[in-house]
């Protein structure tokens, strides 16, 4: 019995091995025009799939992602798929945060890693709040009235 034998090009070995090392394949360019015509506040966490503190923050911008669509836009940058991004915006390392005002200018930037809290209140600063809650949602009340007993 004869064998036959598949020549595979190794570019599509290569491109399945890095989708099952990082569970996804690359992310597609960014285009930034795109999305400052939207004139919402922007979150872009540049990264790459491999690094570890990405993965650590994958959930929490997808949370954020879906807790603040319709208010501000969410979205991770690849690194390798996005240069001309990482060089326009002086990346040193990964993941950074890069917080952009509707009109595309730099509010705020965090180099590492921030929890769901942290981003919250950048937003808030920015005006910004989640669904059902008004900017003053943060302000502490009162406490409420201790009973007389």
């Amino acid at each position: 019995m004869r064998k036959l034998c598949f020549m595979i090009p190794v570019g599509i070995v290569l491109a399945s091995l890095v989708m099952l090392s990082t569970g996804h394949a690359a992310e597609p360019r960014i285009d930034l025009k795109t999305l400052t015509a939207k004139r919402m506040p922007i979150l872009l966490e540049f990264g790459r799939g491999w690094c570890i503190p990405c993965k650590y923050m994958k959930p929490i911008l997808e949370d954020t992602a879906k807790l603040y669509a319709g208010k501000a836009i969410v979205t991770t940058v690849d690194m390798d798929a996005n240069k001309d991004l990482v060089r326009n915006f002086r990346i040193r390392m990964m993941p950074t945060q890069v917080f952009l005002t509707p009109d595309g200018k730099e509010f705020f930037r965090n180099e590492g890693t921030l929890e769901r809290e942290q981003i919250a209140q950048v937003f808030a600063k920015m005006g910004v709040s989640p669904p059902g809650q008004s900017p003053q949602a943060s302000v502490p009340q009162s406490p409420p009235k201790q009973p007389p007993w």
